[in-house]
């Protein structure tokens, strides 16, 4: 599954990146789940963000993904309200 912006949804196999680089990058919030030594997959803490949107992330790291996420939506409907 290729990476998608949690608070844009554009993702790596969309035409338009809002971002206009196409870059993504994982962030790692406080993580919620112990996971064993052996276990695979992608940690519930980790969530991919476009460059445009990757600076909403700043100082939100020590809340868990959950936490952060409704932050950052919550920051992006009231920038949205403000500019329409």
């Amino acid at each position: 599954m290729p990476p998608e912006c949690v608070a844009c949804a554009q993702s790596t196999t969309r035409k338009r990146n809002p971002s206009g680089t196409g870059k993504f990058t994982v962030v790692y919030f406080h993580p919620t789940v112990d996971y064993l030594d052996d276990w695979a997959g992608h940690p519930e803490n980790a969530v991919w963000f476009c460059a445009e949107h990757l600076p909403l992330t700043e100082g939100l790291t020590h809340l868990t993904a959950f936490d952060a996420i409704d932050r950052i939506r919550t920051r992006l409907t009231q920038v949205e309200a403000q500019s329409g």
